[in-house]
C-alpha cells in the first residue's frame, strides 16, 4: 500500500492498545523523521533504535510492525524497515497517536508549579492523590524532572523545585548572561558542527515555519532549546554547553506560561533568525554568526521589556 493512501482512507488506530513503551518508541520515531533525523527511505535498524533508547529489542519491533501497519514504513524480509511515508502522512499519523502519558503530566506540574498551585516543597503521595495518578507514573515524571534540573533531590518522598526566572529582573540578567556566552560560544577556537545535527535541527525550524498551525507553542520551545545547544555543543567547550543547557532549564517554566501568548509571527521570526544563523554556521562564518545571534537575543530581550509594558500579546 502507498505511502499517500494513509490520507485517502481511515486506519483504525493500532497505537491505542499497545504498551506504553512501544508508544513511546513509536512516538520517537516520527519525531525524529519529522525532525528530519530520518529521511524517506531511511532504513531503520531494531539494534541501532535500541541502542539509541537504552531499552530492548523487544519494543522496537513492536513499535516498527506498527507503523508497518500504517503504511508508514516498508518491511522487506531479512532486511528490515525503510521509511516511505511523506511528510503530510508522518503528521498526520503524530497527531493521531495518543498522547505521553508522562510529558502530559510533566508540563502539568511545571505549569502548576508556574502559577503557584504548587509550593516549592511537594510531597509525593499528595502529589498522586491531587493529579489521581499512579506512583510508578508520578515517579518517573518526578526522576525526569530531577534530571532536568527542576527538581532537587528527593528526601523521603518530599521533592524541591528549583528556581525559575520568575521575575522580570531575572530574565532580563538571563538575556545578558546568554548574549555574552552564546555569542562567545561562536567564537571558540574548536567550534566543529555536526553537519547532520545542524541540517536535522534546520529542517525541523522550516518544519516549524511550514506548518505553525500544526504545532503547539511546545514544539516551539523544544526546537529553541534544540538549536541553542546544538551551537553551545559545537562549541567544543563543556562549560559553554552546560551554562545554555542550564539556562534552557531555567526557562522551561516560563517559557511555558509565555508562548501562548506569543504571537504567531514572532515565533515564525524567531524561527527565520535561527536559520540565518544556522546558514552562516554552515558556510563557516562564524563571525556573521555570532552577530546573527547577539540581534536574534538582543530583540527577545526586548520583547521581556515589551511584555512589561504590555505591548506583547496574541
Amino acid at each position: 500500500m502507498a505511502a499517500s493512501q494513509t490520507d485517502d482512507k481511515p486506519l483504525a488506530s493500532p497505537l491505542a492498545p499497545v504498551a506504553p513503551l512501544v508508544q513511546r518508541v513509536s512516538r520517537y520515531v516520527l519525531d525524529q523523521a519529522l525532525a528530519g533525523g530520518y529521511e524517506s527511505g531511511s532504513h531503520l535498524t531494531e539494534a541501532e533504535l535500541a541502542s539509541r533508547l537504552g531499552i530492548s529489542r523487544t519494543p522496537v519491533r513492536a513499535a516498527l510492525r506498527v507503523l508497518h501497519e500504517r503504511a508508514l514504513l516498508a518491511h522487506t524480509p531479512n532486511r528490515g524497515y525503510t521509511l516511505v511515508a511523506d511528510r503530510q502522512a508522518l503528521a498526520k499519523a503524530r497527531r493521531e497517536m495518543p498522547e505521553d502519558e508522562e510529558k502530559t503530566l510533566y508540563y502539568r506540574l511545571l505549569r502548576d508549579r508556574l502559577a503557584g498551585k504548587l509550593p516549592t516543597r511537594v510531597n509525593e503521595l499528595e502529589l498522586a492523590q491531587a493529579y489521581a495518578v499512579p506512583r510508578p507514573l508520578l515517579r518517573t515524571v518526578l526522576t525526569t524532572l530531577l534530571q532536568d534540573g527542576v527538581l532537587r533531590g528527593r528526601h523521603y518522598q518530599r521533592w524541591e523545585f528549583t528556581e525559575t526566572l520568575d521575575s522580570v529582573e531575572s530574565e532580563r540578567e538571563s538575556y545578558r548572561f546568554r548574549l555574552t556566552v552564546e555569542c562567545a560560544g561562536l567564537r571558540e577556537p574548536g567550534f566543529k558542527v555536526d553537519l547532520q545535527r545542524l541540517r536535522a535541527c534546520r529542517e525541523r525550524q522550516q518544519g516549524l515555519l511550514a506548518q505553525a498551525s500544526r504545532y503547539s507553542w511546545m514544539d516551539f520551545f523544544e526546537a529553541n532549546a534544540q538549536f541553542h545547544e546544538l551551537l553551545a555543543s559545537a562549541s567544543g567547550n563543556r562549560f559553554f554547553l552546560d551554562a545554555v543547557q542550564q539556562q534552557n532549564r531555567l526557562r522551561r517554566m516560563s517559557d511555558l506560561s509565555d508562548y501562548p501568548l506569543v504571537n504567531i509571527d514572532l515565533l515564525h521570526k524567531s524561527c527565520h533568525e535561527h536559520l540565518e544563523i544556522l546558514d552562516s554556521v554552515e558556510r563557516g562564518d562564524l563571525e556573521a554568526a555570532a552577530g546573527h545571534m547577539r540581534r536574534h537575543l538582543s530583540r527577545a530581550s526586548d520583547l521581556v521589556e515589551q511584555r512589561v509594558t504590555g505591548v506583547l500579546g496574541d
